[in-house]
């Protein structure tokens, strides 16, 4: 019963990430158009992006929330090794770790060939002020 389980959330975390298609969320283009200081709330952010990876409280009563493009596949990876009988789990998380990098490398080399400069990033963190809207944003 746990492989049949830990098998169906592998399948689902990988087709997740292999529907990520489309539009890169973590270009700057991208983020200029959706995330506009002193205009879009935290619930727009969360919309397009989900639940943060992580998220701080600052002293001034602001706060900010950062996102990570695999959306921590490693984590998930490490501690799937860890449950008993989901090496399969574990070896799913890291390939699609990988592609995710190799995907990320060839886009890049593609973008130098034709002389694209557009500005992608891995990690996106996203300040708020006290009434839940964008301060700025640092791809």
């Amino acid at each position: 019963m746990k492989t049949k389980l830990l098998c169906a959330l592998a399948v689902t975390l990988i087709a997740g990430c292999s529907s990520m298609g489309g539009e890169d969320k973590f270009s700057a283009t991208y983020i200029k158009s959706h995330i506009i200081p002193n205009k879009t709330t935290q619930s727009e952010v969360q919309a397009i992006y989900g639940t943060p990876d992580s998220q701080y409280t600052h002293s001034s009563g602001s706060y900010s929330w950062s996102y990570n493009k695999s959306g921590n596949l490693s984590d998930a990876s490490r501690l799937a090794s860890y449950i008993p009988g989901a090496g399969a789990v574990s070896s799913a998380l890291s390939m699609t770790n990988y592609a995710n990098g190799a995907s990320d490398a060839v886009s890049i080399a593609t973008g130098k060939v034709n002389g694209d400069t557009e500005h992608h990033g891995n990690n996106l963190t996203i300040w708020f002020n006290k009434n839940k809207v964008v301060d700025d944003w640092n791809l």
